[in-house]
This record gives C-alpha cells, structure tokens and sequence, in this order.
C-alpha cells in the first residue's frame, strides 16, 4: 500500500509550509523536511514540497531562494542515497538557466513574504486568534538586509514583538499605539489585527516609509497620515508619519499623545 500522503494541516507540514511562505534560512526548511519523514526525505516529503510550496510559488521573485533550497534539498537526499523527484531536478535546472543574468540574484531585490503566526490548541477564546488558528500576514520585503536596505528587511525583533501582541491582546485592545520605527510595518498590523483604538507608525526612511504602505494595503488596511493639521480616522486605519529620529521635536510629537510606545525590542507604557 502507498504510504499515505503529507496534509498541509498535520503539524509538522505546516510548519514546513510556513517556513517556506516566510522564507525561512534553507536549512531550516532542511531540517523541517526531515522530521516530516521521520529522520530523512523521502519521496513522500518531496512530493508534498512539490506540490505544496515550489509548484505554488511567486515566479521570478521565489527563484534565488527557490534555488538556494532545492540545491541544499537535492545534495541531503543524494548524500543519504535516496531518491530524488524529477519534478525537483527539473525546476532546479530551470533556476539554473533562468537566473543565470537575472538582476534578481543581486541587488536589493524585494519579495513577498508570507509570515504565519500559528496559535496552539487551546487558544481560541482569544481575540486575536482567528477560527483556523493561523494568521498569515503578507509582506513585501528586501532580501538584501546588509546591503542599504534594513527597513524593509524583517527583524527578529518586530517577530518577537508581533507575537507578544498577538499573545496578549488585553495589553493594546482599545489603546492608542505609536511605533517608532516601523519598517515593513509588522507590528502595526498586528496591532490593528487586536484592535488596538489607533495605530500610528513612522519611520525616517522614505523608501521604507513607502513600503510599509505598501504592506498595509497588502492586508486590507486604510493608511491615514497624521501630524499637525493631518489628522484622518476611520475603520482598519493605521496612520503613518515620516519621522527621521535626528530630527525629531517634542513639540511635532504631542499631538500624538499615544498610551504605548513600541521600539523594537522596548516597550514603555505611559502613565495617564
């Protein structure tokens, strides 16, 4: 009898799959694929790769990661003698070929992410955990961190924060948020996820400031600006500022009179 094939709901495969959607370090995903087969890749582990990730990724914009994965994928199965899926040789050889000039394997290319936050069994009383129990937040990204491009690169950080926030919704539900520093805007949507009563991100980046936007309208929400004389409200509003920390005033800031404050790894909660 066949063995049975992987579901995406089991949840070693879903923590393969949403390695994979966040591109995760290839050897991450290595390591994942084992414990999907119990020790080694099989065939079967393959099959579910293929037909759940590679097959189902972004084109041009997955390829050098794409590649970077199989080449690590394809060497652990030949270096266990197994048996590797022609499917995978094949789309291998087509990155090969294809991204031998691309502009995508350098530079500051930007792609998709797709971040999940998996919440365990037991959590859906909590506000913020939807009925599949898995929140998948898209996000437009650099790959190139330490290449100029660390505002729209995803830090471990704004992971941590998100899930603190996702964790403990009671903290920001119905609070005024303001973070300094956004980038992708992570944080921010997780605060609007738990109802947070305003959202207001900044960063001093243009680039990154139009990213972050880009982000937001990824996830269905209204961006607003807000500032003297900028004020905008309004349902899934999150409002953002262009806010250069060498050049920010007490003064430009009191308008914004938020209950918490998020910075990256610190967190201060304002007395009223």
């Amino acid at each position: 009898m066949a063995a049975q094939e992987l579901h995406p709901s089991t949840p070693s495969s879903l923590y393969m799959l949403s390695a994979f959607l966040a591109m995760e370090p290839a050897e991450s995903l290595v390591a994942f694929a084992r414990v999907c087969g119990e020790g080694s890749v099989t065939e079967k582990v393959q099959r579910f790769i293929w037909d759940h990730c590679l097959s189902k990724a972004d084109g041009k914009s997955h390829a050098p990661y794409g590649r970077n994965f199989l080449k690590k994928l394809i060497t652990e199965v030949e270096l266990n003698h197994g048996v590797v899926l022609d499917e995978l040789y094949e789309q291998y050889a087509y990155y090969m070929t294809s991204l031998k000039d691309d502009n995508l394997v350098k530079g500051n290319a930007r792609v998709c992410k797709f971040i999940s936050f998996l919440f365990p069994d037991g959590c859906s009383g909590l506000p913020s955990c939807p009925n599949s129990r898995k929140l998948v937040v898209p996000l437009q990204c650099s790959l190139n961190m330490l290449e100029g491009d660390t505002g729209c690169s995803v830090w471990p950080s704004s992971l941590f924060l998100s899930e603190f926030i996702l964790s403990f919704p009671e903290l920001v539900s119905n609070k005024s948020c303001f973070e300094v520093g956004s980038g992708v805007g992570l944080v921010g949507i997780c605060l609007a996820h738990v109802k947070a009563s305003k959202v207001i991100l900044s960063d001093g980046d243009l680039s990154t400031l139009m990213n972050m936007k880009r982000n937001l309208e990824y996830n269905n929400l209204n961006i607003g600006t807000a500032g003297p004389g900028r004020v905008t409200e309004g349902p899934n509003m999150v409002k953002c500022i262009h806010l250069p920390w060498e050049s920010a005033s007490e003064s430009g800031l009191q308008d914004l009179r938020p209950d918490v404050i998020w910075l990256s790894v610190l967190l201060v909660q304002l007395g009223t």
